[in-house]
């Protein structure tokens, strides 16, 4: 049966478990290997392309930025409550502010141009329902 045994391959899956003198060895083997597939098979995660932004997807450009002080005193004059929500909207070649304001329970939308600092439009979001 010795002789057997010594027939086997040395990295055959069967000589792994036997009860040989180097089958810790063996195990400490697979479990590196097992490792190195897992690590070799994440790699390509580590790799991910981040998609492209263009510039106009990181914020206003620096004239909207002059003119966000004066589209917020226009939309406070023209409706006296609370700024509920302020946001920025770039589109192809314009840029907005988009202003929610409330005062008591009625609520409108303010869109304003920021590049100009003039309001466009004025939408009464619970006026139509």
């Amino acid at each position: 049966m010795h002789k057997r045994l010594q027939r086997l391959h040395p990295f055959s899956v069967r000589h792994l478990f036997l009860r040989t003198g180097h089958r810790r060895e063996y195990r400490c083997a697979l479990a590196v290997a097992i490792i190195f597939v897992a690590c070799a098979g994440a790699l390509p995660l580590a790799n991910a392309v981040v998609p492209y932004r263009s510039p106009d997807d990181y914020g206003p450009s620096l004239q909207a930025q002059q003119h966000r002080a004066g589209c917020r005193q226009q939309v406070l004059q023209s409706l006296d409550g609370k700024i509920e929500s302020e946001d920025f909207v770039a589109r192809t070649d314009r840029e907005y502010f988009r202003y929610v304001v409330r005062k008591d329970l009625r609520e409108v939308m303010f869109i304003c141009d920021a590049r100009t600092g003039e309001i466009r439009r004025q939408i009464d979001v619970w006026g139509d329902l």
